[in-house]
């Protein structure tokens, strides 16, 4: 009886190893072959019943893929407005399948790959007809939309040229107009009636942007980290300079003197922070500083609790640590002295200044500076949505953006975009905030794709707008 039970376990044991090495030479399967055509991107789709292996290569014109994997039956798939004209899915000895894709011309690119659960495999070929299209808006003032290729990759571009001498010059705009509270750039243009704008400076979540920017001669930010700017004078031509550095400090009436921190954003340990109408209706600190509020350099008003009003004539000093203390000193009507300086005579005199960074382009030739400007990672390496500004040897300035992270467009490294700066006519370029801040319009329209699919909210921008014409005096 037991040697019967054991060849009978033995006998069930052979049928199941059976049945697995039946089933693993049958292999995967293949359940449909589908494409379809997405603008400049054909895509084609193998449904498989479990992974395959495969191997493509370009031949012929066409891309060839052995697939491990058995077809049902042979298919064609003809196409006759994107850049693959057949797809033919032929059954191969051995349960393999051959897939061979005719192309109207090279790709610009083509990547194979497979993704699982279900599992497919993918072909996607790119065709992207390079292309440089050139609007003209107004006298001395046009827009150039821009397709090339670039690295294997799409690269879509648009341009704002504004020759020197134009009617048009640059100003910078606010996200809440007279606020840096975040906003549409298409709204910020349509407020100021700009012609067209680009996104500017860095900013971060909470309320603050990152560098130096001045807008009509008043400051709205500074930043002591010694980083590039864009300089626009009241007259002359505008310029990008390295190494601007915002310095300030506050001196009381005994001499005693305290470095300004910052400048509207949030207040941390010991820092003493300037907060002017720019920033809102009150400062919003909290009640662990101690708050003065200075008119025409006369203490106007102290308080003790924080959360200090703003207003139009006047500035609020806030203090945490050391800094109240200092602050605390103060009296009603006792006069200080306010220094506040970029530590550059072009940069203090300049009615706009707009810091961001890096240095793209510098004399003529390729300087990108991420690494001496202390940005990071996410913003000096890899390919990216980008937005730029250059000055051209005459006072011709270039506003560009460049789409990233889409099918469409690959984006530029920060080297990339200063290549193309370059082949512009830009003698001199500095880089502004990029990724989804990226963004321009044109005549109240966005003219770009952002990678989110819709405007994000920014702080600040670059407005064309026609030059103010100024009356004899």
């Amino acid at each position: 009886m037991k040697l019967l039970r054991k060849t009978f376990a033995l006998l069930l044991l052979l049928a199941v190893i059976t049945v697995v090495k039946g089933q693993a030479a049958e292999g995967a399967g293949v359940k449909n072959v589908r494409a379809g055509i997405y603008g400049d991107k054909t895509r084609i789709v193998v449904d498989l019943d479990e992974a395959a292996k495969y191997a493509a290569h370009w031949q012929n014109g066409g891309l060839v893929i052995t697939l491990q994997a058995a077809l049902p039956a042979a298919r064609t798939m003809e196409f006759t407005n994107g850049l693959v004209s057949k797809v033919t899915a032929e059954k191969l000895k051995g349960g393999e399948t051959m897939l061979t894709v005719e192309t109207d011309g090279p790709p610009a690119f083509y990547k194979v790959f497979t993704l699982q659960q279900p599992a497919r495999l993918v072909i996607d070929l790119h065709k992207y007809v390079l292309e440089r299209k050139v609007s003209e808006l107004d006298r001395g003032l046009r827009y150039i939309f821009w397709r090339d290729v670039l690295a294997g990759r799409p690269v879509r571009l648009h341009v704002l040229e504004i020759d020197a001498g134009s009617e048009y010059s640059l100003r910078p705009i606010l996200g809440g107009k007279d606020t840096i509270e975040r906003g549409r750039l298409s709204r910020m243009a349509l407020q100021e009636k700009a012609a067209a704008a680009v996104n500017a400076s860095y900013f971060d979540k909470t309320k603050w942007i990152i560098g130096n920017l001045k807008l009509d001669g008043q400051w709205v930010s500074a930043d002591s980290v010694p980083r590039s700017a864009l300089l626009l004078p009241e007259e002359g031509t505008p310029r990008v300079l390295p190494d601007i550095a915002y310095a300030g400090s506050v001196t009381d009436k005994r001499g005693k003197t305290v470095a300004i921190s910052g400048m509207n954003r949030e207040r941390q340990t010991n820092e003493l922070i300037i907060y002017n109408r720019f920033y809102g209706k009150s400062t919003l600190t909290n009640g662990y500083g101690y708050e003065v509020r200075v008119r025409n350099g006369v203490v106007a008003a102290t308080g003790k609790t924080g959360n200090m009003e703003l207003t139009e004539d006047a500035f609020v000093l806030s203090g945490h640590g050391t800094s109240a203390e200092f602050l605390k000193r103060l009296r009603k009507g006792e006069r200080l002295l306010i220094s506040q300086t970029l530590q550059d005579a072009d940069a203090d005199r300049a009615i706009h200044v707009i810091g961001a960074g890096p240095l793209l382009v510098s004399g003529g030739k390729a300087k990108v500076t991420a690494r001496e400007e202390l940005f990071p990672a996410d913003i000096a390496r890899g390919r990216a949505p980008r937005t730029a500004v250059g000055i051209k040897p005459d006072g011709g300035i270039l506003l560009v953006v460049a789409e990233g992270r889409t099918a469409l467009s690959g984006g530029l490294t920060l080297e990339e975009l200063a290549g193309y700066l370059l082949k512009m006519g830009a003698r001199d370029a500095l880089n502004f905030d990029g990724g989804g801040s990226s963004g321009m319009v044109v005549r109240n329209e966005q003219v770009n794709t952002p990678p989110d699919g819709s405007e994000r909210l920014i702080r600040s921008g670059l407005a064309v707008v026609r030059r103010q014409v100024r009356l004899p005096k």
